[in-house]
């Protein structure tokens, strides 16, 4: 019966979370904004792990943020890898965005490596972000050392600056529609 009864209680407190909270974290998630950004908006306070793990799940289940790309066979994805000209590659990205759309489009995320073993190169990338750009990237719960994260406004804005700034080999996916 304690089995029972401790499952009806999860249940309910997911259920009095998403009509409290859920819905408001997933429209902004929508926006573009970071865990710290939702957090202010929110009406009541929730715990900051439980706003990430509904950030993450939603980024998660929308395809917006994904461990491997949608499909099977990389060879329908057309690549473009950063040049040596940061500002040239951004004017490539744009016209990239520009013929494929963002829906199918993809940037590769290192940031769980450099959350990791490798926290001092990702310090120096992430300084030409503001200070609203790490927000998003620290704030998302990145479970892999690459992951890879729609081109959304929110990534575009920050996968242009990382293009234009640093000497990182940044690897775009896109897919005709």
């Amino acid at each position: 019966m304690g089995e029972k009864k401790g499952y009806f209680e999860a249940a309910l407190s997911d259920f009095m979370f998403d009509v409290a909270a859920g819905g408001a974290i997933r429209h902004l998630a929508d926006r573009g904004h970071s865990i710290e950004q939702i957090m202010g908006e929110l009406d009541y306070p929730v715990p900051r792990a439980r706003v990430e793990k509904a950030f993450y799940r939603y980024l998660s289940e929308t395809g917006i943020l994904l461990p491997v790309l949608p499909d099977e066979s990389i060879k329908s994805w057309h690549r473009f890898v950063r040049g040596k000209n940061g500002m040239d590659s951004a004017k490539m990205l744009a016209c990239h965005i520009e013929e494929y759309g963002d829906t199918n489009a993809y940037m590769e995320c290192p940031f769980g490596k450099w959350m990791g073993a490798y926290e001092k190169e990702g310090t120096k990338y992430m300084s030409c972000l503001s200070s609203r750009e790490r927000e998003y990237i620290l704030g998302i719960r990145w479970e892999q050392h690459v992951m890879y994260h729609r081109l959304n406004g929110r990534m575009r804005e920050i996968g242009i600056k990382l293009l234009m700034h640093t000497d990182w080999t940044w690897d775009f996916y896109f897919r005709g529609q």
